[in-house]
């Protein structure tokens, strides 16, 4: 599974999608298996300013990954801190992804430098853009 950050989907609701855009279209024409998460949807949809209603209903069609349980966000806290003691600022969303993502077994698939910073850490597997 993996688990599609809001930075790739910003890429590929673009009006000039770049790589990131069209790997997503592929995964989508390709029926892979891709989720969300509810602080993605929320990242994405705050920054809409078109489109609105549109979006949405095409988001929902996704399958959605959530925390289940308090170790969620222990374990959100726990990358969080760990960061912090290598010298590394994350916000608390994207240790929440993280979290999320490592809960599900999912790799992410970000275009957010902070994402490689995690994987570092923690060994959460990313999500590699193919070759152009």
């Amino acid at each position: 599974m993996i688990l599609v950050d809001s930075s790739v989907w910003i890429d590929f609701f673009c009006s000039a999608p770049g790589r990131a855009g069209d790997e997503l279209r592929r995964m989508i024409r390709d029926a892979e298996p891709f989720a969300l998460t509810g602080v993605l949807v929320a990242e994405i949809l705050q920054g809409l300013t078109r489109d609105v209603s549109r979006i949405e209903h095409y988001l929902s069609q996704w399958e959605m990954l959530e925390p289940r349980e308090f170790r969620t966000y222990r374990e959100a806290a726990a990358i969080f801190r760990l960061a912090r003691s290598k010298g590394v600022s994350l916000t608390t969303i994207d240790a929440l992804i993280a979290a999320i993502a490592v809960e599900h077994r999912a790799s992410v698939f970000t275009l957010d430098k902070d994402f490689s910073r995690i994987a570092r850490l923690t060994g959460l597997p990313l999500h590699a853009l193919p070759m152009a």
